[in-house]
């Protein structure tokens, strides 16, 4: 991967995994885990806010390039937060490695970034419960509410969604045939935590589909009592 002109570089990997090598320059920051509710617009611009000192103190500025052990759901969920809110950001999913050299963490400039939501990247709830074209890119399992995650308190799936299990996207050559997507189309995407419905999104955009994130997921849903099949 050639690299943009004046890109800064960020590492998603666990800290450990960092410290023992990174890219000269690179950044650490890990937005796997975060979870915000994102339902009022004054909640979506405290995550604006929040995200502007966010870009500032690490010094960030488009055009951001990530990378973490290939094409990890922490990886995307990091990226996503970052595109989000108005970065343009590349994925860089192998060939890094043998450059990962350095172990002192940079001293970033503080950046006047400030964020600006792309509400095209993204589904709230409400949004989310409506939409024509929603894919859970959970397991089959956790789609039919067999299984669930012990943070939430049943299983189940959003009324009318479809499940498109995450492996789908891992292999993208005949990906939106087997979707039935056709390219400038729009899909709303989720999953538990908004981290794999991430890594479908990249890849969805990628091959030129309009596709939105619902970045609270099941997590957000089921803490919100909102309605479940089956």
């Amino acid at each position: 991967m050639e690299l943009p002109k004046d890109a800064v570089l960020v590492d998603t990997r666990p800290r450990p995994a960092y410290e023992a090598g990174h890219l000269p320059g690179a950044r650490h920051l890990d937005l796997s885990a975060p979870r915000f509710r994102l339902r009022e617009e004054a909640e979506l611009r405290a995550l604006e806010a929040g995200l502007t000192e966010l870009f500032q103190t690490l010094g960030l500025k488009s055009p951001v390039v990530l990378y973490d052990e290939g094409l990890t759901s922490r990886l995307c969920r990091t990226a996503f937060f970052l595109g989000l809110g108005g970065l343009e950001v590349r994925l860089w999913t192998e060939g890094w490695e043998e450059l990962a050299t350095e172990r002192e963490e940079p001293t970033p400039e503080r950046t006047a970034t400030v964020a600006r939501l792309q509400r095209d990247w993204l589904l709230t709830a409400d949004e989310a419960a409506r939409h024509p074209l929603l894919l859970d890119v959970r397991s089959p399992e956790e789609h039919k509410g067999l299984v669930h995650p012990p943070c939430c308190p049943r299983g189940g799936r959003i009324p009318g969604s479809k499940n498109a299990p995450l492996d789908l996207f891992l292999e993208p050559g005949s990906l939106l045939e087997r979707l039935g997507l056709a390219p400038g189309e729009e899909v709303g995407l989720y999953c538990h935590s908004g981290a794999r419905s991430a890594v479908a999104f990249f890849v969805l955009r990628s091959l030129g589909v309009r596709a939105r994130n619902y970045l609270g997921s099941m997590h957000e849903w089921l803490q919100e009592g909102l309605p479940t099949e089956p």
